[in-house]
């Protein structure tokens, strides 16, 4: 009998071998056919992407920055007459500087009277 069941162990050994080799065979086959459905020609590219975002950002953003651009050119214009004003005042406090105290009461008793 003992050589029987050496017989035996045998080949349980070289069946559980064997049935190891196809199982992983199988695995390895299956990992790459998801690998190759997964890498398909439906992926883009990261300069595609790129491309995708810039274009949708800019459709995104188009808009706002139209409107800053009025706001902009409305505050400028808004501004252009203060400014002007501003600078009128400075020449006439610049010209103030020059004046002596003496012209300064003879300027404004000719205010006064006019």
């Amino acid at each position: 009998m003992p050589e029987e069941v050496l017989a035996l162990f045998i080949i349980s050994i070289m069946a559980f071998t064997i049935l190891s080799i196809v199982a992983m065979t199988f695995r390895f086959k299956s990992r790459n056919a998801e690998r190759s459905v997964g890498s398909g020609s439906s992926s883009l590219t990261t300069s595609e992407l790129e491309r995708m975002m810039k274009r949708a950002v800019k459709q995104a953003t188009e808009p706002l920055a139209e409107k800053l651009d009025r706001i902009e050119d409305a505050m400028v214009v808004a501004e252009t007459p203060r400014q002007l004003e501003g600078k009128r005042t400075d020449l006439l406090a610049d010209m103030d500087l020059h004046q002596t105290e003496e012209d300064k009461r003879v300027e404004q008793s000719s205010r006064v009277r006019s």
